[in-house]
């Protein structure tokens, strides 16, 4: 361990980002975090510490080093004195390059494999259009670096303090023993997830009871589940799945959702429950077991890092089909699942059931998919309830568990928290506050066209970020007697009704909010929802909407709901 100055730290060194290792993740404001300490040091003319990095030694290569720890730091200062380089004259452009940026045709730091050439590329001096989340922080970052940059009117003087910076280096002889102090010293900008920590957790006992046995098993299981990770945050904010797009959804969820397949310990873990449950496990196997190989903890680790990566591979898969098949662009980016039925769809996914037929009688039309649309539809959005337990007890051992057991359990479950009778009930009162709303009048519009919406037509819809309408508005103008209700309480009763709602584009709902239905006809006729146009024209030819309307229109949506959902 050792405080040393940027300039010696990368001084004849060559580094590279082990590959189980995270992409790149800062964000700007961590950029903008690390410029107000180098000012800070220039302003004070003092020397300043920027953090630990933990290296560990190549065992081929004398000058090559893995950052266990810190690439965020050696990347973010890579690309601030690349940028300030390319502001140097020539002559002392040259110097700084060949020793920070590249010496001959070897570059000083490689990132990981998916990214090496992006980030050379924006050291050369090109920006290329991100492909991955990682991709898109390193473009970020260098467009607020470029600019922070030509703010500065000394650049040289601004480098040498760069130069200045200190860091905490701990150089390891092996990985294993890099990651043991990784644990114990890290404080980098962005905090460990908690999938982070069970990882070292592995890698400690793998290093310390397994003879490192496993430390290079559990490393690349890792490495994958991570770059899978990131590849499943980029397909929720590229097809706008509000739960994976969410700031706040990461790994972590991953990771429990895993754990209900995994365990049946507890039904609704947070991730730390889950990251000790893991040291619980070790300890016990350490404890208990008096072979001194440690065969338990050998393989309770490789099933559950073996478990971990199946499982992150069958959501990626699941959530790719979001990409090319309308029905999973539905569920995911218009019905928007519900996060306790992600393990459920998973396991299907990577049983292979999701698009297997059902067995039981009078369901022969319809698959596994279908099934958990339905509970969707009806459990979590229309009842608007929760039952985590249940679901939890059919996802632990569901590999185990036979298709027609599986289907029948679903039926049961779905009986069991919304029977008919009840469905019935919630269609004919109130049901404005349904979520699966948006998605029953997108398929109501299927059904109206007699054919379904290609993946195009169906991106172009949600992009209109479509609303739900209220025909005889909330704050309305009009007499309620004169529109057919016996007074004011009656229109309220009948208010939230389905049949007093359709589907409308944000730009047009804003434009005939709070109008009278008869003067709501050309914005009705101007979506690109089927069953608003109609109802612009059924609104002209009637000379207006009234209580009848209503109830009609409730009777419809009543019969074809119940049609189409009764599986």
């Amino acid at each position: 361990m050792a405080s040393i100055k940027i300039k010696d730290f990368f001084n004849g060194r060559f580094f590279e980002i082990p590959k189980y290792q995270r992409g790149y993740a800062w964000e700007v404001q961590n950029i903008r975090d690390l410029f107000d300490d180098i000012i800070e040091s220039i302003e004070s003319n003092s020397n300043h510490y920027i953090g630990t990095i933990v290296l560990s030694k190549s065992e081929d290569d004398d000058e090559k080093f893995y950052i266990v720890d810190g690439q965020q730091r050696t990347t973010t200062i890579t690309l601030i004195i690349s940028s300030l380089i390319k502001q140097l004259p020539e002559k002392d452009a040259s110097y700084y390059e060949r020793f920070y940026l590249k010496e001959d045709d070897r570059y000083r730091i490689s990132l990981l494999n998916r990214d090496q050439n992006f980030f050379t590329s924006i050291l050369e001096g090109t920006i290329n259009e991100p492909q991955n989340k990682s991709q898109r922080y390193l473009k970020e970052a260098i467009e607020e670096i470029n600019f922070k940059v030509s703010q500065i009117a000394d650049k040289l003087k601004f480098l040498k303090s760069v130069e200045k910076l200190e860091v905490m280096e701990f150089v390891e002889n092996s990985e294993g023993d890099a990651i043991r102090i990784f644990q114990t010293v890290n404080d980098r900008g962005k905090p460990l997830s908690n999938m982070e920590k069970a990882k070292s957790l592995l890698i400690y006992f793998s290093n310390r009871y397994l003879n490192k046995s496993l430390d290079n098993t559990i490393n690349d299981h890792f490495s994958d589940v991570f770059e899978i990770y990131d590849d499943i945050k980029h397909l929720g904010e590229e097809l706008g799945i509000n739960l994976i797009k969410n700031r706040d959804f990461n790994e972590d969820n991953l990771m429990r959702y895993h754990f209900v397949t995994y365990s049946n310990e507890n039904y609704d873990p947070t991730a730390n429950y889950v990251l000790q449950f893991l040291k619980n496990q070790l300890t016990k196997f350490r404890n208990e077991t008096t072979d001194s190989n440690y065969p338990e903890m050998h393989q309770f680790i490789s099933d559950y890092i073996a478990s971990l990566k199946d499982f992150f591979t069958n959501c990626k898969d699941v959530i790719e089909r979001a990409k090319t098949e309308t029905k999973f662009f539905k569920i995911f980016a218009i019905l928007n699942l519900s996060a306790t039925l992600y393990p459920l769809i998973i396991k299907l996914q990577g049983l292979g059931l999701l698009d297997k037929s059902l067995s039981g009688k009078g369901r022969e039309s319809f698959n596994f998919y279908d099934l958990v649309e339905l509970i969707e539809v009806r459990v979590y959005k229309t009842r608007a309830t929760d039952p985590k337990a249940d679901i939890a007890r059919l996802v632990y051992g569901i590999d185990n568990k036979k298709a027609d057991d599986i289907e029948n359990w679903l039926i049961w479950f779905n009986g069991r928290w919304m029977p008919k009778e009840e469905f019935q009930s919630h269609l004919s009162r109130g049901i404005y506050g349904n979520r699966a709303l948006i998605h029953i009048f997108i398929t109501y519009c299927e059904y109206l066209n007699k054919t379904e919406y290609s993946m195009n037509e169906l991106q172009d819809l949600v992009g209109k970020s479509p609303n739900i309408e209220h025909i005889l508005s909330q704050t309305p103008t009009f007499d309620p007697i004169a529109l057919g209700f016996d007074n004011k309480e009656d229109f309220i009763d009948f208010e939230h009704t389905i049949g007093n709602l359709t589907i409308l584009e944000k730009g047009l709902n804003s434009s005939v909010q709070n109008k009278n239905a008869i003067d709501k006809i050309d914005g009705y006729g101007r979506s690109l929802f089927t069953m608003t146009r109609m109802l612009g024209s059924e609104i002209d030819t009637n000379k207006g909407f009234n209580k009848k309307s209503v109830q009609k229109r409730t009777q419809i949506q009543y019969d074809r709901q119940l049609r189409y959902l009764e599986k």
